[in-house]
């Protein structure tokens, strides 16, 4: 079935002219309708929108001129991300008329390349929980089974590709909104060095810069596609134009793995995933070993609090009559503590953090890459802050600490728990030096290929 290829075999079928760009639009709105009732991944269609888009690419196609390999491919946008004249509401009553006044620089770069986005993706308030409910769209659900969560904040992007809708998403990633998605979906989904997909315009930052643009495909090739039209500076973003691009040492690669941080530990399953990982990576000759943590969680943890806390104070303000009607409890306590911090509270915390910082480079030590779990359970209960057992800090130790950094992140499915849900093992990269991820990726994905892993509500459709 055509749905069940992945971008770059689409582009090539659009290339040869073998399917056009309005027949694959139609083809993901049909998978949509099918499926949107029970997973509840978009919180907008713009049927309109798309079909014009599709429109102008199969012009292209027709006249010869196609934009290049995402001319004409179906793609979703979060919901926190700015598509000019489409509705922005971050998952919140808050914004619930807010419209973009403008695109954000991904997007521009998506039109750009002639992607056809069909719509926006849902969203938890203010992208700020790692499943992905919110009292605007409901509760989203994961292709794999309806009673489990796909994660989030990116959880409508991770159901939207998981499902077959769309073979490509653009989703947030500020504490793992990217990585633990994919690993609760079967996917690949990567955190870039920070800058490295320039950004502008959006809603305000919730933690500084944790946020980054965040790539969703199902497999490797896409996710090059996808992060090569993203990627590169952008005089608006000052920050982007300071990204190292190191190459892939032509060596093989040092990688350390572990599967706990302190007391806090991947359940067996996932443990037995990632370390299936590491011995395949040895297998392929790099040189793999089990490494220390590089970094302080309570130090780390601390300064995130306090930035959080900040960041939610910082938006309810702009809505001082309904802030605490139109909020979640979670948002509404966050931005009560935050409302409560002195100034000098907010500022130790950035010191904290930049000191943090300089420890996390001085004690990665040598290694090329470290792999650890993306979650510490596969997915969950839907209705449920986190997994049995666990608390939603532990289920995503192995994730903010590589926002916080500003390193690059990328996880991709490891073998599976017995029960056939997913598992995520996660590659960590130093700043800059996404190439390394992406190569490393690559090879898991040639050893042990996850292209053919469908959940089974997908292929009912």
């Amino acid at each position: 079935m055509t749905w069940q290829l992945d971008a770059t075999a689409l582009s090539a079928l659009l290339a040869a002219r073998e399917t056009s760009p309005e027949a694959l639009l139609e083809q993901s709105l049909a998978r949509l309708e099918a499926l949107e009732p029970a997973l509840n991944a978009f919180v907008l269609v713009d049927r309109d929108g798309a079909r014009a888009a599709a429109r102008a690419a199969g012009e292209r196609q027709r006249a010869g001129r196609r934009l290049g390999p995402l001319d004409g491919i179906p793609v979703s946008v979060k919901d926190n991300i700015f598509v000019g004249g489409l509705p922005a509401r971050w998952g919140s009553l808050l914004f619930a008329d807010h419209v973009a006044p403008q695109d954000d620089i991904c997007v521009e770069r998506l039109r750009a390349a002639g992607a056809v986005i069909i719509g926006k993706t849902t969203t938890p308030e203010f992208a700020l929980m790692g499943r992905t409910s919110s009292r605007l769209s409901g509760t989203t659900r994961n292709p794999w089974d309806l009673a489990l969560t796909p994660g989030g904040s990116s959880g409508g992007a991770s159901a939207s590709v998981a499902a077959g809708i769309t073979p490509l998403a653009v989703g947030t990633d500020a504490g793992g909104s990217t990585r633990m998605p994919a690993a609760y979906t079967g996917l690949v989904g990567m955190r870039p060095s920070l800058g490295r997909l320039a950004r502008r315009y959006g809603f305000p930052p919730m933690a500084i810069d944790f946020q980054t643009i965040g790539p969703f495909a199902r497999t490797m090739r896409d996710l090059r596609l996808l992060y090569d039209v993203l990627a590169g500076p952008d005089a608006r973003d000052p920050f982007s134009a300071r990204v190292p691009s190191p190459a892939v040492p032509d060596r093989p690669l040092r990688i350390g793995w572990f599967t706990a941080i302190g007391d806090e530990a991947a359940t067996p399953e996932v443990a037995v995933s990632v370390a299936a990982a590491a011995a395949q990576l040895a297998a392929l000759g790099h040189r793999v070993a089990p490494a220390e943590v590089p970094f302080d969680l309570a130090g780390l943890r601390a300064a995130w609090a306090t930035l959080t806390a900040a960041g939610a104070a910082r938006v309810c303000a702009r809505f001082p009559d309904r802030w605490r009607a139109d909020t979640t409890d979670a948002i509404r306590a966050t931005a009560e503590r935050g409302f409560a911090l002195p100034a000098n509270a907010y500022v130790d915390a950035l010191d904290a953090l930049a000191a943090w910082r300089g420890d996390v480079t001085a004690r990665w030590g040598d290694w090329d890459a470290l792999v650890m779990p993306s979650g510490a359970a596969p997915a969950w209960d839907a209705e449920a802050e986190a997994p049995p057992g666990l608390t939603p800090a532990t289920q995503g130790v192995f994730c903010g600490w590589v926002n916080a950094a500003g390193m690059s992140g990328l996880s991709v499915p490891g073998a599976p728990h017995p029960d056939g849900r997913p598992i995520g093992v996660q590659i960590v990269v130093p700043f800059g030096a996404d190439a390394v991820a992406l190569q490393l990726g690559a090879q898991l994905e040639e050893a042990s290929p996850w292209v053919d892993r469908w959940p089974a509500l997908a292929l009912r459709a």
